[in-house]
């Protein structure tokens, strides 16, 4: 019977380890997807050095683009606890 429960916590890690892995490979996805767009509305043309307006273009993407994700996950977990 112990390797049975050694078996089940191999199991158990493992299930771990890939929802980890997995959760890190949508972070990465993410922040690719953030990186292209913010790039795409605010750098006009590349050089050696980001200009100021570009970085504050930037952050100002980004924090856009975080405060939308937080709205959006509040509102359907909002739903969610309604329907419950």
């Amino acid at each position: 019977m112990n390797s049975l429960s050694g078996s089940n916590n191999s199991d158990h890690q493992l299930k771990q380890f890939l929802e980890a892995a997995s959760a890190n490979q949508r972070f990465q996805a993410l922040v690719h997807n953030l990186t292209d767009i913010c790039w795409d509305s605010c750098v006009d043309h590349p050089g050696t050095r980001l200009e100021t307006k570009t970085q504050k273009c930037m952050v100002n993407c980004v924090e856009r683009f975080i405060d939308t994700t937080n709205f959006i996950t509040n509102r359907l977990a909002r739903a969610a606890n309604q329907q419950d």
